[in-house]
């Protein structure tokens, strides 16, 4: 039978954890880039008509170039048990490192809401024990290294596929290694498996420590991050049709009528939707590329200022 000096929690990731600690997105990236709700579609028809027809490939690597900054908000950050998330609809995550430790140091976390070999989660920021291992592609190792310097963490380093490089670290220290998809082990169903028995184990320890294994989506903190992200991102959609309006490229007569609308977007759908067209074409794709790439700077830089003041204050 497992115990929990056999469950160790990972991470992929694209952040390193600094000072042994790894942020919530809110507290760290907690933005990305998107289609714009006003201008997206316009931008995208006019691609559409340029690129090949059928070839979703170029239209899309063509369409990224006018993503437009938004916050995520999002605030948990998650962990697999003896595991490797999987690629779902739910998300990719094919990043460069891993973070791989020990669940013991943090059973009894008020941070952690839900404990699931899928998808462990806290709500808060949490500080790695001494026995974490952080693993690092060997081509970013120096690099990684003057900024961090290793010698305040075990960093592993590893080349090829990060998958099989978390299952090697876990069986040379003598853990169990178990394939992850959405719904937990994929034999942990099985009767008689090592699958299964882990599986009963983290059930059973849930309901010893009083934690929930309520899916994420379902969660309520999922809910209020949804709602937050779709109240920023309107705004966020909002100053960047400002900025373009504001250019000088666009006529007079086409930004009146925008803003008298703006109101009332819904209910004016359809003249909206051909205003945007008409500020796309006013403005072009070339100048409306250099704007973008210019609030999605200011927006960042932004953004970083912030983060830099909180770090001050919290650590």
């Amino acid at each position: 039978m497992y115990s929990i000096d056999d469950c160790v929690l990972i991470r992929k990731t694209s952040i390193f954890p600094k000072n042994h600690i790894v942020q919530t997105p809110v507290h760290g990236m907690a933005y990305d880039f998107g289609k714009s709700e006003y201008l997206g579609d316009a931008i995208g028809d006019v691609i559409r008509e340029m690129c090949p027809p059928g070839d979703s490939e170029k239209f899309l690597e063509e369409f990224r170039k006018y993503y437009v900054y938004f916050e995520t908000y999002r605030s948990s950050i998650h962990f697999t048990i003896n595991g490797v998330v999987a690629n779902s609809l739910y998300g990719e995550f094919d990043y460069p490192y891993a973070i791989i430790e020990p669940l013991k140091y943090h059973i009894n976390d008020e941070q952690l809401k839900t404990l699931r070999v899928e998808d462990t989660y806290f709500d808060d920021d949490i500080e790695l024990s001494e026995d974490a291992i952080i693993l690092v592609p060997e081509d970013k190792a120096m690099e990684l290294d003057e900024e961090y310097d290793f010698s305040k963490y075990t960093v592993r380093t590893y080349n090829g596929e990060i998958g099989e490089a978390i299952k090697e670290v876990l069986e040379e220290k003598g853990y169990d290694f178990f394939t992850c998809n959405d719904h937990g082990y994929v034999h942990g169903w099985d009767t008689g498996t090592k699958d299964a028995e882990m599986y009963d184990y983290i059930s059973e320890l849930a309901g010893e420590k009083g934690i929930p294994q309520k899916e994420h989506f379902y969660s309520e903190l999922n809910h209020e991050d949804i709602r937050r992200r779709i109240e920023a991102a309107e705004v966020t959609d909002l100053l960047h049709l400002q900025m373009v309006l504001d250019s000088g490229l666009v006529s007079e007569e086409v930004k009146d009528e925008i803003i008298r609308l703006l109101p009332e977007k819904e209910y004016h759908k359809l003249r909206m939707k051909e205003l945007m067209r008409k500020v796309v074409d006013e403005v072009g794709l070339d100048k409306l590329f250099l704007i973008t790439q210019e609030f999605n700077k200011q927006m960042v830089e932004e953004r970083n200022s912030s983060l830099a003041k909180r770090k001050q204050e919290v650590y």
